[in-house]
């Protein structure tokens, strides 16, 4: 049986001009990257991927949907660390490096850091050490696309002002249930009580504590101001959080991906730190106008005996070089 040339003609144009309409479109659907985090909408958190999505789209226009998971949609944060790990979600801002290698609880030491310039060469240099770091992560399935900020912690008190270390003597102040910390806040003098944050307003409104720490933004947003009258800026911890993808995930992306959303992910990380820290030292005025007398001659060298104690008891779990890496990071 023969075909007219005409029709075989007509009849491969009609498949080529479908196979061009229906190709492209296939081809141009956008990957799915589904990341969450634990805090509101209105937290910084969200901008911060927010922004990653902006600039990605910008470097990568259509290739990838980034969908934001806020408010604990998804989980807690210690339910991301599993959720990364079996591919129900592939990534997250969250602040649980501890939880993923113990080794990383060096980022959480008391006095670890001695200013911002200090957590920018840990964390945001691309040196040796930064690539460590990153390294334990993906270790354990977990790219890191950038290490956040919440801010330097400082102590509030009812009416006791902490210029040293030895100030604290005697102080009932709630702390978080970290270990190194519980060890410094000893080795200060004081007498640190572990409780649900929850809890905390109350506690200090009817003196079951009469200190406690953490930094501007939940001091502010918690209005601790109404029950606490000494603000010092102590800086004795500033645990970073983190925006990870899986690495699986990761892996697995077009190669020609991976480049801009790691370019995406400095600029939106970059845009989070710088964000925190303006509005953290604005905060710090804000809660000055509600009260709070703010206490800035403090002699941080009076902390650090105390917090190497918390260095000694964690050097086997942590490492000693990695300890000394980070304190000598410049």
């Amino acid at each position: 049986m023969k075909f007219a040339a005409g029709k075989i003609s007509a009849t491969l144009a009609a498949v080529g001009a479908l196979w061009i309409a229906a190709g492209p479109a296939a081809q141009a659907a956008p990957i799915t990257m589904r990341v969450a985090h634990a805090m509101p909408a209105s937290h910084s958190y969200q901008t911060w991927v927010e922004n990653f999505r902006k600039e990605l789209e910008r470097l990568a226009p259509g290739r990838v949907d980034v969908k934001i998971f806020p408010n604990a949609q998804l989980g807690k944060e210690t339910e991301y660390i599993e959720g990364i790990k079996l591919g129900t979600i592939d990534g997250a801002v969250m602040g649980r490096h501890g939880q993923i290698d113990q080794r990383l609880e060096v980022l959480n030491l008391p006095m670890i850091y001695k200013g911002d310039a200090h957590v920018d060469a840990v964390l945001r240099s691309g040196s040796p050490l930064q690539q460590r770091i990153d390294n334990i992560m993906l270790e354990k399935g977990f790219k890191v696309l950038g290490w956040g900020e919440l801010g330097f912690r400082y102590i509030t008190t009812r009416d006791k002002p902490i210029r040293k270390a030895e100030d604290l003597k005697g102080v009932d102040i709630r702390v978080p249930n970290v270990e190194p910390w519980l060890v410094a806040f000893r080795a200060w003098g004081a007498n640190p009580t572990p409780m649900d944050f929850a809890e905390l307003y109350s506690a200090l409104q009817q003196g079951v504590v009469t200190a406690q720490e953490n930094p501007p933004e939940i001091i502010y947003t918690s209005k601790f101001y109404e029950v606490q009258k000494q603000l010092s800026l102590t800086e004795h911890a500033n645990i970073p959080s983190q925006f990870v993808l899986s690495k699986a995930y990761f892996d697995k992306l077009p190669e020609d991906l991976k480049g801009p959303i790691m370019e995406a992910a400095r600029i939106s990380r970059d845009a989070q730190v710088a964000a925190t820290r303006e509005a953290n030292a604005k905060l710090v005025a804000e809660l000055e106008k509600a009260g709070m007398t703010v206490i800035r001659d403090v002699d941080k060298d009076s902390f650090r005996a105390g917090a190497q104690e918390a260095y000694a008891k964690y050097e086997k779990q942590i490492g000693k070089d990695l300890i000394e890496a980070v304190q000598n990071a410049k």
